[in-house]
């Protein structure tokens, strides 16, 4: 499987799946084998390599909640061996308990930066961006979002970490030459700004930039701010949606509007029922991840080696939409997000 390849999200169904599960079977061979805590709870539920022969078979783990993840060590979970190889650390905000840290090695960084870059390939509306970045660099999405780009080959300016009524993101913006702006649509909890503060400000902010691509994500894109970014110019508008503990997964669908097609491949996302199986296409059901691939340098996949986690609960919801989409995509889509607790 190669994280990279755009087919992974066009190709049938039944192959997908087929890759997932041997990446699933090797992730689970990994953990039960240099994580405690995972041998105990895999083999609780009577789940090994060799047990997995199906998709439907991985419903025997339990899913795990938040207020379990918050209960462990965070470096429990982390393999003893690659706790020297972790790269990347990041907290949740913490917006629904104690916020909880992940850790990723170079290589699952790599599969999360080329996972998130396919998403983004097939909306970029000019071949090389210059994009601004409003993003706070101590969040995952902030480095996320840069190294993405600048896997696109796309230029990328970061905002600087000082607070907005000390150096405003406008006054930023005026140093430099962009044509991509990553922002999300408002703020949350007095959190930065986003575009809607940006807009109250100065009404022709995204003219007056001459921009052509907007990008964000965690579902604060509402249908009227998208509709004024293309009456401004902005030829593209990326929304993408995901989770502190996994990085970014899936991208709003460009021609059903709500719709977030998944992007399998570095995780494993499902949509479960109150008894931990996958529901059906049209039913709401509440999101689990899974940590499940990381990469190499050139692109081949290999285990996830920083936090592992299996099947956790985000702590949001959604109704599962599996029918071919106008798009052209085959990917299961999220519609309806919200959350739930």
């Amino acid at each position: 499987m190669q994280l990279s390849d755009p087919d992974l999200d066009t190709m049938a169904r039944g192959t997908r799946e087929a890759l997932l599960l041997e990446a699933l079977r090797n992730q689970i061979e990994f953990a039960a084998d240099v994580v405690p805590f995972w041998a105990n709870r895999l083999a609780g539920a009577s789940v090994s390599v060799n047990s997995l022969e199906t998709m439907d078979d991985f419903a025997r783990v339990p899913t795990m909640s938040k207020a379990a993840f918050r209960g462990l060590r965070p470096q429990a979970l982390v393999p003893e061996a690659h706790l020297g190889d972790v790269r990347i650390a990041r907290w949740t905000s913490g917006t629904s308990g104690r916020p909880t840290v992940c850790f990723w090695t170079t290589a699952d960084w790599t599969a999360l930066v080329e996972a998130t870059a396919r998403m983004l390939a097939p909306r970029m509306p000019i071949a090389t961006p210059r994009a601004f970045n409003g993003y706070s660099q101590a969040h995952l999405t902030g480095p996320l979002y840069h190294s993405a780009l600048q896997r696109l080959g796309g230029v990328v300016f970061d905002r600087s970490h000082h607070a907005e009524d000390v150096f405003p993101t406008e006054a930023q913006c005026d140093l430099f030459d962009f044509d991509t702006l990553i922002l999300p649509g408002h703020t949350t909890r007095g959190k930065g700004v986003g575009l809607a503060e940006l807009l109250e400000r100065d009404p022709s902010f995204l003219r007056r930039h001459s921009l052509r691509w907007w990008i964000g994500s965690s579902g604060t894109f509402e249908a009227a701010a998208v509709e004024a970014a293309h009456r401004q110019g902005v030829a593209s508008v990326s929304n993408l949606y995901g989770a502190s503990e996994f990085g970014l997964f899936s991208i709003m669908c460009e021609q059903n509007f709500g719709d977030y097609h998944v992007a399998q491949g570095h995780v494993l996302v499902e949509v479960v029922d109150d008894a931990g199986r996958r529901v059906e296409s049209g039913s709401f059901g509440r999101i689990v991840v899974t940590h499940l691939c990381g990469a190499t340098a050139d692109g081949r996949t290999r285990t996830h080696q920083g936090t592992q986690l299996f099947r956790l609960a985000i702590g949001d919801g959604a109704t599962l939409i599996d029918e071919p989409c106008s798009c052209g995509l085959t990917t299961s889509r999220l519609r309806g997000i919200r959350r739930m607790q």
